[in-house]
């Protein structure tokens, strides 16, 4: 072969080889969207730190089998809006750098989560904010306890009416109740929400279904959907304001004491 045809050979087999090239780059898949969750426990009554976080481990690696990174708040949960700062404190440190944002608030973790949603503009980076066990309209066991204590989730707490004037549900934000069906507050909030509610799970109706609820594997599945965006069981939309904290309170609830 001359050397002219050689020149002319290689020159066809570059070109090939870089559209070739080409061709597998674009047709490389992107890289996954990072998913972050962010995780608040209830009131660490029985336990803090390390032995309270890791109650939470099994959610932790539900949610980390449907590829969300993990963060894990650690709010005491007696004094909810200084909650809902470290909570903001979080959040906005790394949510800008997340595809999907996931919140998951247990007990009193929800109303402290949707405290930072609603009233520190936390709907903004939030894509799913999901509440277990919370009772958004307060609860009686809130009651007996003292003002520094854990008072704020009192039905009669100052917290509830400013957290619940107007849209209970704002932003881009999808909001989920995802329960045992036994819990003694329904967790429903006016706007629009998705309500799951899970028969079966242990000492339902007992209060007792209020703790293991956070490793129950039926529930976590369901926490699983919601913190992607879907609703897997009813979407409701009540009125503005149309919702009072006795609504909330279900057949299994101990009685409120008076004000």
């Amino acid at each position: 072969m001359g050397r002219t045809m050689r020149l002319v050979v290689a020159a066809q087999f570059a070109a090939f080889s870089a559209l070739a090239l080409g061709a597998v780059t674009a047709q490389a898949e992107p890289p996954a969207p990072r998913k972050i969750a962010f995780i608040v426990p209830g009131q660490q009554l029985y336990a803090s730190g390390p032995v309270w976080a890791s109650l939470f481990q099994p959610m932790r690696s539900s949610l980390e089998q449907r590829g969300f990174e993990t963060h894990y708040i650690d709010a005491p949960g007696r004094l909810l809006r200084e909650d809902a700062e470290l909570i903001r404190a979080r959040v906005t440190s790394i949510a800008t750098e997340a595809d999907e944002v996931a919140l998951v608030g247990h007990s009193v973790g929800g109303v402290s989560a949707r405290w930072f949603l609603k009233e520190l503009g936390g709907h903004t980076l939030v894509d799913s904010s999901i509440a277990i066990g919370t009772a958004q309209y307060g609860s009686p066991g809130g009651c007996a306890q003292g003002p520094a204590d854990g008072y704020d989730a009192c039905v009669y707490s100052d917290l509830f009416p400013q957290l619940n004037a107007g849209d209970d549900t704002p932003g881009k934000t999808k909001y989920t109740v995802v329960q045992s069906s036994g819990e003694w507050a329904d967790g429903r909030l006016d706007g629009g929400q998705c309500r799951v509610y899970v028969d079966g799970i242990l000492g339902s109706g007992t209060g007792f279904d209020h703790i293991v609820e956070v490793a129950d594997p039926t529930l976590l599945a369901e926490l699983g959907a919601a913190a992607d965006g879907e609703c897997t069981g009813t979407y409701v939309d009540e009125a503005d304001g149309t919702i009072t904290w006795q609504d909330t309170m279900t057949e299994t609830a101990p009685p409120v004491p008076d004000n």
